[in-house]
């Protein structure tokens, strides 16, 4: 066998004789000082799988892509039913307003321009506070935003 893979590393064989030697390492009696040529005898049955096309080199990252896109496609399921759910509730407050009274039958309508403007003003000036109250409560941003300029010289 010695001469046989002397013959075979200086390229002399013949294609009979190569068949021998991986039939050779395929097998289960290989002397002790060749099992580190086993490797590669393996490497070359390996390689005629892959060009007979039995042998597929991507077939765990397939698999694993597989189960991806299933555990994705469940994962979005989840959160349409989620959205849909919170759509829904969201709808549902933003309609329901409590009992409505029949006995009261003033809408806000006014008599004269006069009382509408004063009618008018008011509803400005409860909206003006509202939006001055959201605007105190935004300071913490404009102080973030003080410090991240600071700290990465944007001005």
């Amino acid at each position: 066998m010695n001469d046989l893979l002397h013959k075979y590393w200086e390229g002399q064989t013949s294609l009979h004789e190569e068949q021998e030697l991986r039939d050779y390492f395929n097998a289960g009696n290989v002397a002790p000082e060749h099992e580190v040529y086993r490797s590669i005898f393996n490497s070359f049955e390996l390689e005629q799988q892959m060009q007979e096309g039995t042998y597929d080199a991507f077939a765990k990252v397939k698999r694993k892509n597989a189960l991806d896109q299933q555990q994705n496609a469940r994962r979005w399921k989840g959160l349409a039913i989620a959205a849909g759910f919170a759509l829904l509730v969201a709808a549902g407050a933003g309609l329901y307003d409590g009992p409505v009274s029949s006995d009261n039958k003033d809408l806000g309508t006014v008599a004269n321009a006069e009382e509408a403007r004063e009618e008018t003003l008011k509803m400005l000036e409860m909206v003006g506070d509202r939006l001055n109250k959201g605007k105190r409560k935004m300071s913490p941003m404009n102080t973030l935003e003080n410090k991240t300029t600071a700290v990465f010289n944007l001005k």
